[in-house]
């Protein structure tokens, strides 16, 4: 009998090689057939549009996001890779526990959680197809939350009452997460998304000094009479001193002096309070101050984030000037071509908190201004305020300089009064305007967008309200503090023959003049009770239309948020 030596191939025979690929075949057929039914996992969950583990399990908002996603996948899981996270699982994990420092909360995107099974998963702890499939789409939709937030913000504008129709950052949900999946710094491309407005960034910037606050602030009430006048003593003025010192408005040095005294620095320091809390900065501290200096740090940081998501629905950035009327603190500030700070900056008068009258939220366009303007009473105010004064002494008329016409057209035909014309008034068939002059309601010029409200900026005689800290009291529309001024800002990009003095012309001129814009001016009368400088300076303001709270209510409803 004859031996001899099997011809071997890499230590192997050829019988060794072939159990070898058969193994190897029934493995990754395996890995195949594995692979198919976490496919087909993944598709059953999204169709599902209801996750079982998830703080907010429905999300119908992404279902067809998810499905696109998956779809250019081929079913395949992209945070997976045989039965373990891939490293960057950790990686986008660590970007949605960034969510607070955001103004968002971390734990509407599941942070946690993911956390947890990320570790689990890591450590060889096999998880069944159920667990990995959860894991899988859990990633992809706590990043398409979270990538939405940022870019959009949670609930839309209208869901909360305001009419920003502004055009909306496309952003495409599926094509981000699959660029976070393999980015080597993803908490960077997910900065990207965020407003480049400097306002957004100057309050968030004070978020983490407002976290801190929260977390370290004796919110114990002060117990200080109703009214506490410089020169004035008192057993509790150490306590607000300590106060002012927590909150930034004063040193920690001990005062020299006697300790219950409130005057010196701590009045100045009351004062500052005062100012950036949109009170008058008188240094008595009265009712509205006592109930500012109650708002714990929590509440003012809640108002920040509040801020933050109405400043989302802004547009990403703007490419010109533009004007912003913040109602809370009966503010406007008009931007040039740089936006870091307002090139004019005035006080204004906003609509009434009762009686109907509040200043919607809205985005128009800017399209004309007219000098010396009649204004058109609408039949709301003609009816409740006018016409029964009319009614009883028709003299009310040529006192206010009002007169009844047949539409507000130019070259309309004016009515003097009579027992027919009157009846006319009052059944509606004929309308009431007030002729252009100094005593006009709108003052001597008027600034037009145009929006389904009919609300426009304007002058007005009324000026010793602007002194008032609180300055709701008009009908609807806004009064500003600066016509001219204004009329400078919107009319000198048009033509800059358009001085302040050939403005104070046209306004005291003897007609009335209508002066169309080139180019329109986009107009946002907005709503935020806080709003930060660039130095760092936050100003808080009451919420005079409780919006905050609607808001607040909104978010608190969790995903799918209200569109």
């Amino acid at each position: 009998m004859k031996y001899g030596r099997e011809r071997t191939m890499g230590g192997c025979s050829p019988a060794g090689w072939i159990t070898l690929a058969l193994a190897l075949a029934v493995g990754a057929e395996a890995a195949a057939t594995a692979a198919d039914a976490l496919a087909v996992h993944i598709d059953a969950l999204v169709a599902a549009g209801v996750h079982p583990r998830l703080r907010w399990g429905r999300f119908t908002d992404f279902q067809e996001q998810l499905r696109a996603l998956y779809l250019a996948q081929g079913s395949r899981p992209l945070w997976l890779e045989e039965g373990r996270p891939v490293k960057q699982s950790s990686a986008v994990l660590h970007c949605l526990r960034m969510a607070d420092d955001q103004g968002l909360n971390s734990s509407d995107y599941d942070a946690d959680l993911l956390g947890g099974w990320i570790e689990k998963l890591s450590d060889g702890r096999a998880a069944n197809m159920e667990e990995a499939t959860q894991f899988e789409v859990a990633m992809s939709l706590a990043l398409m939350r979270y990538g939405s937030s940022l870019a959009l913000g949670r609930v839309s504008p209208r869901a909360a009452g305001f009419a920003l129709d502004v055009a909306r950052r496309r952003l495409d949900l599926p094509a981000l997460v699959q660029h976070l999946a393999r980015d080597p710094r993803p908490c960077d491309a997910i900065a990207e998304l965020e407003s480049k407005l400097p306002l957004y960034r100057d309050l968030k910037a004070a978020l983490p000094r407002y976290r801190d606050l929260a977390g370290s602030y004796d919110a114990s009430a002060l117990a200080l009479p109703p009214k506490l006048s410089p020169g004035d003593r008192h057993k509790d003025v150490p306590a607000l001193r300590q106060r002012l010192a927590a909150l930034g408005f004063l040193s920690q040095e001990s005062p020299a002096g006697e300790p219950a005294a409130y005057s010196g620095a701590l009045v100045e320091a009351v004062r500052r309070f005062q100012e950036h809390h949109g009170l008058a900065p008188d240094g008595v501290i009265g009712k509205g101050t006592l109930a500012a200096l109650a708002v714990s740090p929590a509440a003012r940081l809640r108002q920040i984030r509040l801020a933050l998501e109405r400043l989302r629905w802004l547009p990403e950035r703007f490419d010109g000037p533009f004007i912003l009327v913040n109602i809370p603190s009966f503010h406007l500030y008009g931007y040039g071509e740089d936006h870091e700070r307002p090139e004019v900056s005035m006080n204004v008068v906003v609509g009434r908190s009762s009686g109907g009258h509040s200043t919607p939220v809205f985005h128009s366009d800017m399209t004309y201004v007219v000098f010396r303007p009649y204004w058109n009473i609408p039949r709301a105010i003609t009816v409740k305020e006018m016409l029964p004064s009319i009614l009883r002494d028709p003299g009310y008329l040529a006192r206010h300089n009002l007169e009844m016409v047949a539409g507000f057209g130019n070259g309309a035909q004016v009515y003097e009064p009579s027992r027919e014309s009157l009846a006319m008034l009052s059944a509606g068939s004929l309308k009431l305007r007030q002729r252009p002059g100094p005593k006009n309601a709108l003052g001597l010029v008027k600034f037009a967008f145009p929006n389904n409200d009919n609300i426009y900026l304007h002058d007005t005689p009324s000026v010793n309200l602007f002194q008032r800290a609180r300055r709701d009291f008009s009908h609807g529309c806004i009064r500003v503090q600066d016509p001219v001024g204004l009329a400078e800002f919107v009319l000198k990009r048009q033509d800059p023959a358009w001085t302040a003095e050939r403005i104070e012309a046209a306004m005291n001129g003897a007609q009335s003049r209508t002066v169309t814009l080139q180019q329109p001016l986009p107009v946002y009368v907005y709503y935020s009770t806080a709003l930060a400088e660039p130095d760092g300076t936050v100003r808080f303001f009451e919420d005079i239309y409780g919006l905050d709270r609607v808001l607040e209510q909104l978010l608190e409803k969790g995903f799918p948020y209200p569109s």
